[in-house]
Protein backbone atom coordinates (compact mmCIF):
# COMPACT_ATOMS: atom_id res chain seq x y z
CA UNK A 1 0.00 0.00 0.00
CA UNK A 2 1.31 3.50 -0.83
CA UNK A 3 -0.36 6.64 -0.28
CA UNK A 4 1.07 9.67 -1.59
CA UNK A 5 -1.66 12.31 -0.39
CA UNK A 6 -2.76 13.98 2.20
CA UNK A 7 -1.83 13.20 6.26
CA UNK A 8 -4.67 10.44 7.25
CA UNK A 9 -5.08 10.37 11.14
CA UNK A 10 -5.53 7.12 12.69
CA UNK A 11 -7.86 7.42 15.34
CA UNK A 12 -8.63 5.77 18.24
CA UNK A 13 -12.08 4.22 16.70
CA UNK A 14 -9.79 2.98 13.68
CA UNK A 15 -7.01 1.24 16.04
CA UNK A 16 -9.65 -0.23 17.99
CA UNK A 17 -11.48 -1.37 14.94
CA UNK A 18 -7.97 -3.33 14.05
CA UNK A 19 -7.21 -4.83 17.34
CA UNK A 20 -10.98 -6.32 17.88
CA UNK A 21 -10.75 -8.17 14.65
CA UNK A 22 -7.43 -9.40 15.70
CA UNK A 23 -8.81 -10.35 19.06
CA UNK A 24 -12.14 -11.83 17.48
CA UNK A 25 -10.43 -14.12 14.77
CA UNK A 26 -11.76 -11.73 12.20
CA UNK A 27 -8.32 -11.03 10.75
CA UNK A 28 -5.43 -12.85 10.93
CA UNK A 29 -2.57 -11.49 12.88
CA UNK A 30 -0.59 -11.63 9.51
CA UNK A 31 -2.93 -9.59 7.48
CA UNK A 32 -3.26 -6.59 10.40
CA UNK A 33 0.55 -6.99 10.98
CA UNK A 34 0.63 -5.68 6.78
CA UNK A 35 -1.52 -3.20 7.16
CA UNK A 36 0.34 -2.02 10.72
CA UNK A 37 3.65 -2.06 9.28
CA UNK A 38 1.92 0.19 6.36
CA UNK A 39 0.93 2.37 8.33
CA UNK A 40 3.95 3.04 10.50
CA UNK A 41 6.36 3.05 7.47
CA UNK A 42 4.51 5.62 5.78
CA UNK A 43 4.86 9.63 6.54
CA UNK A 44 0.91 10.34 5.55
CA UNK A 45 -0.23 8.80 8.66
CA UNK A 46 -0.21 10.14 11.95
CA UNK A 47 -1.38 9.08 15.28
CA UNK A 48 -4.29 10.40 16.92
CA UNK A 49 -2.73 10.26 20.22
CA UNK A 50 0.07 7.96 22.04
CA UNK A 51 -2.62 5.65 22.75
CA UNK A 52 -3.32 4.94 18.94
CA UNK A 53 0.20 5.08 18.63
CA UNK A 54 1.44 2.34 20.91
CA UNK A 55 -1.77 0.27 19.63
CA UNK A 56 -0.48 0.20 16.15
CA UNK A 57 2.82 -0.21 16.88
CA UNK A 58 1.78 -3.34 19.02
CA UNK A 59 0.16 -4.86 15.92
CA UNK A 60 3.00 -4.04 13.77
CA UNK A 61 5.94 -5.61 16.03
CA UNK A 62 6.30 -9.31 15.15
CA UNK A 63 9.66 -9.57 16.52
CA UNK A 64 7.95 -12.27 18.78
CA UNK A 65 8.22 -14.53 15.50
CA UNK A 66 12.20 -14.85 15.30
CA UNK A 67 12.54 -14.60 19.48
CA UNK A 68 10.35 -17.80 19.59
CA UNK A 69 11.60 -19.42 16.21
CA UNK A 70 8.16 -19.68 15.15
CA UNK A 71 7.12 -18.15 11.39
CA UNK A 72 3.21 -19.24 12.78
CA UNK A 73 3.80 -17.05 16.09
CA UNK A 74 1.46 -14.52 17.36
CA UNK A 75 0.77 -12.54 19.95
CA UNK A 76 -1.91 -14.44 22.38
CA UNK A 77 -5.48 -12.93 22.59
CA UNK A 78 -4.55 -11.79 26.08
CA UNK A 79 -1.82 -9.59 24.93
CA UNK A 80 -3.94 -8.25 22.33
CA UNK A 81 -7.17 -7.51 24.37
CA UNK A 82 -4.58 -6.05 26.86
CA UNK A 83 -3.62 -3.78 24.07
CA UNK A 84 -7.45 -3.04 23.07
CA UNK A 85 -7.44 -2.02 26.98
CA UNK A 86 -5.43 0.74 26.73
CA UNK A 87 -7.37 2.52 24.40
CA UNK A 88 -10.34 3.11 26.56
Amino acid sequence: MIFDGPLCLVTREGARRLLEAVANGQLSFDVANYVADCIVMNDDFDFADEAVRDAIYFVEDDSGRFVAGEDDWRPTREETLAALAMLD
